[in-house]
């Protein structure tokens, strides 16, 4: 099995460099490249955005390579869906598709996801004394959170390297848990979505050759939606390395700033009288960058090192329990999302 995680690692990275070398070069003679005329975009010439279409081959290739193990719950199942939305994103990158209509096919495609796998938030863990949902109430919940994954990854997907090197911890991270709890084919789409993400950080790092689109960011916030709930519905364990005992914490720090950064965007538009979807500068990383004077590679280097700190805090909390464990990580997150705020603030008034 150790052997076929490895071939698995370097059979997506080879895949990912070839393909997205190849997609560059065609996006580049089509003129097919992400518009930098609007006021918000950093980069200044156009740039390929086709990125998650070498990303998606990578991962489905190595997976299904070595994926001839009998599972109850098979990630395989999730790609039947996976691959409607990855085709609206792509179309989404080619003319844009309006949000509504964005939202009716994700909730659409979240629910067939949930019936098709029976990948769902069964229960609160005894939060506010809720143990078992009822089925509607699962569906409903669970829907909410895969749709808002699938947004708060694409929404995070504004510098070089971002959201790959995010994706890229998420999928280590999430690959230990499910190795831990004997998750071998979750191991396995953790490890090839790896391979793939490093591959097309080869092209995405500052100054990236090419961008990942809407149709990877999709992908990955589909897929790491379903890692999020996957990992919810495992038992507590412990092995001799690891030990897991509030599933529900461990997930939601490994996915800390994506939704973080999305809640908090969408809470400052609101406040401010603007649409919560309104396309703008208030994002994390723009705030980084632009406030602290980090540059692309800086600010991802960063954001990753505050991901790696919300995941060891969470980690190291578990013995709080259910509720205290979840809130406390969630103060967590919005403390260091304040802190960033008041060094920017302070940093404009000396300027």
């Amino acid at each position: 099995m150790s052997l076929n995680v490895i071939i698995a690692l370097f059979l997506g990275l080879g895949i990912s460099i070839f393909s997205t070398y190849n997609i560059i070069n065609f996006s580049k003679k089509l003129g097919w490249g992400d518009d930098p005329s609007e006021a918000r975009k950093i980069h200044k010439k156009k740039v390929p955005n086709l990125g998650g279409v070498g990303l998606f081959i990578a991962t489905m290739v190595s997976y299904f390579a070595f994926s001839d193990y009998a599972n109850i719950i098979r990630p395989d199942k999730v790609f039947s869906i996976t691959i409607f939305l990855f085709f609206i994103g792509l179309k989404d990158d080619m003319d844009d598709i309006s949000v509504r209509s964005r939202f009716l096919m994700e909730f659409a495609c979240a629910f067939f996801i949930i019936l098709i796998t029976d990948i769902r938030i069964t229960t609160l863990w005894g939060i506010f004394g809720i143990a078992e949902l009822p089925i509607v109430a699962s569906y409903i919940i669970t829907s909410i959170f895969i749709v808002g994954c699938i947004n708060a990854y694409n929404l995070i997907d504004g510098l070089d390297g971002l959201l790959g090197s995010l994706a890229l911890l998420g999928s280590i991270c999430f690959g230990f848990i499910f190795n831990g709890s004997g998750e071998w084919l979750w191991t396995l789409l953790c490890v090839a979505m790896c391979g793939a993400l490093l591959g097309f950080l080869f092209y995405n790092w500052y100054p990236a050759k090419i961008f990942m689109g809407n149709g990877g960011a999709i992908f990955i916030g589909t897929i790491f939606a379903c890692f999020a709930v996957r990992v919810m519905q495992l038992d507590p364990f412990i092995t001799k390395n690891i030990h897991i005992t509030m599933t529900h914490t461990m997930a939601f720090s490994i996915i800390s700033i994506p939704v973080v950064d999305m809640f908090t965007v969408f809470m400052i538009r609101i406040y401010c009288g603007f649409s919560p979807f309104r396309a703008d500068n208030l994002h994390v990383h723009h705030r980084i960058t632009k406030g602290m004077g980090f540059n692309h590679a800086q600010a991802s280097l960063f954001l990753v090192f505050v991901n790696i700190l919300i995941i060891l805090f969470a980690y190291h909390i578990q013995y709080t329990g259910a509720l205290r464990s979840l809130l406390y990580t969630i103060l967590f997150c919005c403390a260091i999302e304040l802190a960033i705020i008041f060094v920017v603030h302070k940093g404009k008034k000396r300027k």
